[in-house]
């Protein structure tokens, strides 16, 4: 009877099972390198000695619809200590809200030109756009209240507009009650369009004190801490409402370099020169080459392109810019643009 004799393993076999070995060892080496990091990066940044990366990574987070990821792990006390909250509050919030409109001589009071102006850096690209006739710029608001917000591209061809920005503040639940939903059906605090308050459609309080973005009947940019009936004394005709912080006020800038409000993130604003020439600015990030841009450095060009008056409004997934018929940013939800709840607008 014959014996199978077994074959010893070739030296091809012996290469093929050893680099197996080593692809194996490589992959369970990246895999405790990598749970070491999830576990570990958190307690480093937040215990360790890194503390500008610490507090830029911490605000960047909270002001993206993910702050859950930071409130829901860190208590609260911890991230007071750790974003230093007394001091970086009497830093960052201003200490003149009150706008002087005499500062502000609108020069233009007619015509629709609007320029276009690029801007390229290292962390972010965006546009800037400047509106001569400050009359030209109107507030939108959904169609789908309470339900769903709309496309800012969408509301501007609505409207037939030249261009337009996404707007401010809404709630993040939708309709049936699901929380973080990001659907932009409800709008936060009041919005005045043509000198009619739109939202809420109820009975507002009008004392109620909102941080804003409006038009006087003359075309003058507010910004800052108002109720319904100051607005109303100052013939207000567009208004929507945002959070602070604001970035100019009557020609102060109210950031220094090392505030650390929000992180880095794309981001909205608008300002307005002394002329009466109101800008739009959308600064795309949230790319691994391009992260977005700083509270202080949207204050910077806001500054440099002249403003006198300028207030934020909702960045992150929001931003969004549209000019002559195109959404000529990068939006960066992951399904394009965002729905959002307001939008200012420059008619034609």
């Amino acid at each position: 009877m014959n014996k199978k004799v077994k074959k010893k393993p070739t030296r091809k076999k012996k290469r093929k099972e050893i680099k197996k070995k080593k692809s194996l060892s490589i992959f369970m080496g990246l895999i405790y390198v990598i749970t070491f990091l999830v576990l570990t990066t958190p307690l480093v940044l937040i215990y360790g000695p890194y503390e500008k990366t610490r507090k830029t990574l911490i605000s960047t987070v909270l002001a993206t619809r993910h702050a859950y990821l930071v409130n829901d792990f860190i208590p609260q006390k911890t991230l007071d200590k750790v974003l230093g909250k007394s001091e970086f509050e009497e830093e960052s919030v201003p200490t003149n809200t009150s706008i002087d409109l005499n500062k502000i001589d609108v020069k233009y009071d007619s015509g629709n030109k609007v320029t276009k102006y690029d801007i390229h850096t290292e962390r972010y690209d965006g546009y800037m756009l400047e509106i001569e006739n400050p009359h030209k710029v109107k507030v939108a608001m959904t169609k789908h209240l309470g339900k769903l917000g709309q496309k800012t591209s969408e509301m501007a061809e609505e409207h037939n507009a030249i261009a337009a920005i996404n707007g401010g503040a809404f709630s993040d639940t939708s309709s049936d009650g699901v929380i973080r939903a990001g659907t932009g059906g409800k709008p936060e605090g009041f919005v005045i369009s043509n000198g009619n308050v739109i939202y809420p459609t109820t009975k507002c309080d009008e004392h109620f004190i909102a941080n804003v973005i409006a038009f006087t009947k003359r075309g003058q940019l507010i910004v800052g801490n108002h109720t319904l009936a100051e607005l109303k004394k100052l013939d207000v005709q567009e208004a929507m409402c945002f959070r602070e912080p604001n970035v100019i006020i009557n020609g102060v800038r109210q950031h220094k370099k090392e505030d650390y409000i929000d992180g880095i993130n794309p981001r909205t604003a608008v300002g307005q020169k002394e002329d009466g020439t109101v800008l739009f600015l959308a600064l795309d990030g949230r790319k691994l080459s391009k992260p977005g841009a700083t509270i202080y450095e949207v204050q910077e060009i806001m500054r440099n392109r002249g403003a006198i008056n300028a207030g934020m409004l909702d960045g992150g997934y929001s931003t969004t810019m549209y000019y002559k018929g195109d959404v000529i940013n990068s939006p960066n939800s992951w399904d394009g643009e965002r729905t959002v709840a307001t939008a200012f607008y420059v008619e034609q």
